[in-house]
């Protein structure tokens, strides 16, 4: 795979923590679910297996998708994040029911540029990740 420059912005991961903010109530993982140290903003074409997703980390957009600015915001999973058994593959919509539904969905085919990830989660080409990765960087 070719090398891709990739813009990287300033991310500041806490610890997990209960809270509202503006009103809004904040989903955040338990209290021992990783150490804030492991984490790396990955493109989502580089998960391997046996890293574990966590969150994402998602452009603003206005009401048609359109991007509103280079500001992003870090989104955690509610849900128990695993380890992948496989890495991230390219999307194909034959691999099962729900993919052919992202595909009829998102208008989407094989070869599209997106990806899948945790099961058959479809991220767009360019998402990046928030990735507990199996081997520490060196």
């Amino acid at each position: 795979m070719p090398a891709v420059p990739v813009d990287f912005h300033r991310v500041i991961v806490r610890a997990p923590s209960s809270g509202t903010a503006s009103g809004w109530r904040m989903v955040t993982p338990p209290e021992d679910a990783f150490d804030p140290a492991r984490v790396r903003v990955s493109p989502v074409g580089e998960v391997r297996p046996g890293d574990t997703v966590i969150g994402t980390v998602q452009p603003h957009y206005d009401q048609q998708l359109q991007p509103l600015d280079r500001a992003q915001w870090v989104g955690y999973f509610s849900h128990a994040s695993q380890p992948q058994e496989h890495g991230a593959r390219p999307f194909d919509p034959a691999h099962c029911d729900w993919c052919t539904h992202n595909a009829y969905v998102l208008g989407i085919g094989a070869g599209s540029g997106y990806w899948t990830v945790d099961g058959c989660t479809t991220y767009r080409p360019d998402t990046l990740l928030l990735v507990i990765p199996a081997q520490p960087a060196a």
